[in-house]
């Protein structure tokens, strides 16, 4: 029994190498596609008290470094829910504790980049909720119209069959009588 599960353990050991392999081959940074990203911010980048960029992890587990200059636009929520908005240029320290705080929560982000520098970095969609709230309306309203169908069915078909036994007892007793 020992050495089958010796055997077990070293046979998953060597399928899972290639996948460790995988994904540390993965994980080295790339420089910025133009258009829009999504990741958590994993890595910041400061020089002289001031964030310069910062590395991004999408989903596919790649690493995006993006840089940032002073009109880079920033609309970002803390664990609270309150929104800031500004440019890095306008408020630098509030900048670097707001990303930092992105970081620490392992919040995804949103950043549109071009020429590998970011032009805004915000909280990533979360989903239309007005559009979603009438998605919502609509199964409710659905749930509750087929609910009372199905009662009105149901005492339907509950008034036939007491007219059915209605009309047997009276068989009964006209046949016995």
């Amino acid at each position: 029994m020992h050495k089958i599960i010796v055997t077990f353990l070293l046979t998953l050991s060597v399928l899972a190498l290639p996948g460790v392999a995988l994904a540390q081959s993965a994980a080295s940074s790339t420089k910025a596609p133009d258009g829009n990203i999504s990741g958590v911010i994993t890595v910041i980048q400061v020089a002289n008290t001031r964030l310069v960029g910062f590395l991004l992890s999408t989903k596919d587990g790649e690493l995006v470094e993006v840089a940032v200059h002073d009109a880079t636009r920033f609309g970002l929520e803390n664990a609270a829910g309150d929104r800031w908005e500004s440019e890095l240029g306008a408020d630098p320290p509030e900048t670097l504790v707001r990303i930092t705080d992105q970081r620490e929560r392992f919040a995804p982000v949103t950043v549109t980049v071009s020429d590998g520098v970011a032009s805004a970095v915000v909280d990533r969609e979360q989903g239309d909720l007005e559009r979603n709230m009438g998605f919502l309306f609509a199964i409710y309203f659905v749930t509750w119209a087929g609910f009372f169908a199905y009662i009105f069915i149901v005492s339907r078909r509950q008034s036939d069959l007491a007219k059915e036994i209605d009309a047997l007892k009276r068989q009964v007793v006209g046949s016995a009588g």
